[in-house]
Order: structure tokens, then C-alpha cells, then sequence
């Protein structure tokens, strides 16, 4: 019986359970991958539409960035134009942007840091199960046309 050649059936179960356990490992490190791969995106496209409104606050708000303070995309009532208009139209890049529960708030400070500037913080937050945020601060002057 010694010149039997072949692998007895503990090595095949062996190798085996130990290649199951490499393949679990790999769809593991995939299921982790695709995870933070949707959370990048996320964070890039938040990021984008808070630039957006940046913009918008730059080009439309003039010498009065101010009209901009506090607006909130849940409740867009009480702001005047183009502010008004402003908020309506992010709302709805924020609703159709594919982030779940998309929200954007703007908080303008004037006279921030120095005289004839003001500072805006403009804040996406998003999330069904956990709230994740992104904010951008920006200071624009306010003496400029």
C-alpha cells in the first residue's frame, strides 16, 4: 500500500476550504470597493452643487449677497428675487442629482472678514440612514458690480 501516489481526501478539503476562504476575501474587498466607490461620487457631486450655488450667489446676489442668508431648499418662501429663483432651481438640482435626500442651506455673513466682503457657507447635506454634508466657505466681495 505505500506506492499509492495520489492526494488523500483531508489535502482536497484543505485546499478546498482555504480556496473558498481566498474567494470569500476577494468579494469582500469588492463589496468595499463598489461602497467607497458610491461615496466619492457623492461626495464629488455634492460638491459640485454647492459650487453651484456659489456661483449663482457671485453672479446674481451683486452688492447685496445678503438677500442669500438663510435660505434653505426645504422652505423657499419669504426670499425675494433672484434669490427666490435661485433657491427654486438649486432645489430641484438637488431633488433630480441622485443624491438620496438631498437638502442645501446658505448662511451669508456680511462685513466678513473684513469691511465690503462677506463670507457665504453654503452646505449640501444627504443621506437616508446617515446624514454626510459637504460645505464650501467662500468670501465675495461686495463693492464690485
Amino acid at each position: 500500500m505505500s506506492d499509492n501516489k495520489g492526494f488523500t481526501l483531508i489535502e482536497v478539503l484543505i485546499s478546498v476550504f482555504l480556496l473558498s476562504v481566498g474567494l470569500l476575501a476577494v468579494a469582500a474587498m469588492q463589496t468595499t470597493a463598489m461602497t467607497g466607490s458610491t461615496s466619492s461620487n457623492n461626495t464629488t457631486l455634492s460638491t459640485q452643487l454647492a459650487e453651484e450655488m456659489v456661483d449663482r450667489i457671485r453672479m446674481n446676489g451683486g452688492t447685496a449677497p445678503n438677500i442669500y442668508n438663510n435660505l434653505d431648499t426645504g422652505n423657499c418662501a419669504g426670499l425675494v428675487d433672484p434669490a427666490l429663483g435661485d433657491c427654486t432651481q438649486w432645489s430641484g438640482r438637488l431633488l433630480s442629482s441622485g443624491l438620496p435626500g438631498a437638502t442645501g442651506a446658505v448662511v451669508v455673513v456680511q462685513d466678513s472678514p473684513i469691511s465690503k466682503t462677506a463670507t457665504v457657507t453654503v452646505k449640501v447635506t444627504w443621506g437616508l440612514t446617515g446624514t454626510r454634508s459637504t460645505i464650501v466657505n467662500t468670501i465675495i466681495e461686495t463693492w464690485l458690480t
